[in-house]
């Protein structure tokens, strides 16, 4: 999370091969429905309903800009509104005033001071997955009771602090 003294990580894509072309802008007065896919930089400031996919780069919605659609990309800026859930593969920033009505899935996840926010993050990446845990089988009814498991902290009482017997001592 950013703080005040600590500014938000900035989303940059890495260069391409194809030259200064390689970023698409939907301008402010732009409605698109649909599904946009894309090996470029896409920049909303119009729009968009349906569905972004940008597997290898950078999806930002601007302050102008409204996704009503899943967004899926490397890295996801956000300034403006989306209304869907976000995965990325690195990183999302969701910016001071700017609303976030959906899920997000990323390994690293900035939420500005200011930002509106409502859904679920999940910080996991697919990559670092903790293993899930063994299920233990209910004992039959009328089980004795299992005994404790090794590495298990003492229970405390009287049972837990012994003294040795009387008669199992030597007297001398």
């Amino acid at each position: 999370m950013a703080t005040p003294d600590q500014p938000a990580p900035s989303v940059q894509s890495r260069p391409t091969t194809q030259g200064a072309d390689s970023r698409t802008i939907i301008g402010k007065g732009v409605v698109i429905t649909g599904e946009i896919t894309g090996t470029g930089d896409v920049e909303i400031r119009g729009t968009v309903s349906g569905s972004i996919t940008l597997k290898n780069n950078v999806a930002t919605i601007s302050k102008s800009g409204v996704a009503q659609a899943s967004v899926t990309a490397k890295n996801v800026d956000v300034s403006g509104r989306v209304e869907g859930d976000i995965v990325a593969e690195e990183l999302v920033v969701i910016r001071k005033d700017s609303t976030v009505a959906g899920n997000v899935n990323a390994p690293r996840v900035s939420l500005e001071d200011g930002a509106h926010f409502k859904g679920s993050v999940d910080m996991q990446s697919s990559k670092r997955q903790a293993a899930p845990e063994p299920q233990r089988k209910p004992a039959p009814p009328n089980a004795p009771p299992s005994p404790p498991r090794t590495g298990s902290t003492p229970q405390s009482g009287p049972s837990s602090q012994r003294k040795p017997d009387a008669a199992s001592s030597p007297k001398q």
